[in-house]
């Protein structure tokens, strides 16, 4: 199969598409989607979004597990109770009534969804989003593959059973192709073949060595499984006109649905704040490496954009949803404009130290991070009270080396179709739907950032 997607002159696709698409929203007037992963992060966001932006709308069926003790009604009800959806509960509340529950689970055969929910969604649904995925960067190699891989697949096989769709979205990552210096928004061969990977997972025990070879430079089971999910549908989309969106790393929104909304430590988020916090000192990669953010929102808006541009021809469209390319941030930058924007706040950052050894790493944070930590539950111990700062430098550490591969590294990821994409909507659209990286900000992006950190995760914790 040859995994090479023609790339559109960019000026072409601005001027062939200018004039003959209508508004975003009225793609999705009357309407019903369905979407897999809608109380995850991005899934949150996305929902809100398509609720207020397109508000005529007909229904979004949301894939959700199935919870003892809380109907399905119960669990949507306190959902959209969160401040994420606080605008549309103040300005147009009758609207998320929209949002129909469908039980089921990604993991399970047909997705666990049951034959009438089947027949309903056949009938009604006209543009899939599927953004669930377990996002645990080292899950079991059997269960990255069944979720990620095979609830696609499962998806997949639903979606033809769907008479009218227009479109299916497939939230994928940019950095399922890690081996590429620079990352094109085209398929790329996949690290392995899947009848090789589940002929693998056939073996009854497996070492990490064997791992590590299996995944071909693939720095998790994660970016692993998401790679071979591309492939996948690359391979067996048939007729389902198909679009796969690639996020960087996804950080709190810019915008909307508020400024700076973020509900997790995972990411960026968590690093930020353990720095702020004096809790990290040092970190593993060069200064000028860029880290490659992007706001939540901008991820929410290029799905719903993307879908009413989708085609149905043999190809699957691509578009990197990333920052690196247009619009560089460095990790010196970076922890500048976080310094810049706590000062402003009373905080005073200690310096921040880089490395690429990873002795010196250990070190560092043995001589800055482990002692003072240790030092600080020896004076709670003596004072009677609980030690908390050793487990805190333990989770710290440990998220920090997470992100270890993607600080050493820096990728030049490229967004022209996304940009061209942007630029060919109607005035009205850019403004309500930003999904262009080249526009953001970065040090005020920061600020906002912090504030919403603040706001909506440690005023919580």
């Amino acid at each position: 199969m040859e995994y090479r997607n023609k790339e559109p002159d960019v000026r072409i696709l601005i001027e062939t598409t200018q004039s003959t698409y209508s508004p975003v929203p009225d793609f999705y007037a009357g309407k019903s989607v369905f979407i897999t992963g809608g109380t995850g992060f991005i899934g949150k966001v996305f929902l809100e979004k398509l609720l207020y932006s397109c508000k005529d709308i007909d229904t979004i069926y949301v894939l959700i597990r199935d919870k003892k003790g809380k109907t399905a009604k119960e669990r949507i009800d306190e959902f959209v109770s969160k401040p994420i959806f606080s605008r549309l509960r103040n300005e147009r509340p009758n609207d998320l009534n929209k949002i129909i529950p469908v039980i089921g689970d990604i993991c399970l055969p047909n997705l666990g969804i049951s034959t009438e929910d089947q027949e309903t969604l056949s009938q009604k649904v006209t543009t899939v989003f599927h953004v669930a995925a377990t996002i645990k960067f080292h899950e079991e190699l059997s269960i990255a593959v069944n979720t990620n891989v095979g609830g696609t697949s499962s998806l997949l096989n639903l979606c033809r059973c769907m008479k009218n769709l227009e479109a299916f979205v497939h939230i994928s990552t940019a950095f399922c192709n890690t081996g590429q210096k620079i990352l094109e928004e085209k398929l790329y061969p996949p690290p392995a073949k899947l009848s090789e990977v589940y002929k693998f997972l056939e073996l009854s025990k497996y070492n990490r060595k064997q791992l590590k070879t299996l995944l071909n430079g693939q720095p998790n089971t994660y970016t692993f499984t998401k790679a071979l999910t591309e492939t996948f549908i690359a391979e067996n989309h048939g007729n389902i006109p198909s679009v796969i969106v690639r996020p960087s790393i996804v950080s709190g929104s810019l915008r909307e649905p508020l400024p700076g909304w973020v509900d997790n430590w995972m990411g960026a988020t968590g690093l930020i704040v353990a720095t702020m916090k004096g809790a990290n000192r040092v970190l593993f990669g060069k200064p000028n490496n860029f880290l490659d953010l992007i706001p939540v929102d901008y991820v929410a808006n290029l799905a719903i954009v993307a879908a009413t541009r989708c085609k149905r021809s043999c190809g699957v469209s691509v578009y990197n949803c990333c920052s690196s390319a247009c619009n560089p941030i460095s990790l010196l930058t970076l922890f500048k404009y976080i310094k810049i924007a706590s000062n402003k706040n009373g905080i005073r950052l200690s310096q921040l130290i880089f490395t690429e050894s990873k002795f010196i790493l250990s070190i560092m944070t043995f001589l800055l991070q482990i002692i003072p930590a240790y030092l600080m539950d020896l004076w709670l111990r003596l004072r009677g009270k609980k030690p908390v700062y050793m487990k805190i430098q333990a989770q710290v550490v440990a998220g920090r080396n997470l992100l270890n591969f993607f600080t050493s590294h820096s990728w030049e990821m490229k967004a022209d179709r996304t940009r061209a994409l942007h630029a060919s909507l109607s005035p009205e659209d850019r403004l309500k739907f930003p999904c262009d990286p080249s526009d953001i900000n970065w040090k005020e992006y920061i600020k906002i950032y912090l504030l919403g950190i603040e706001k909506f995760l440690m005023v919580r914790n």
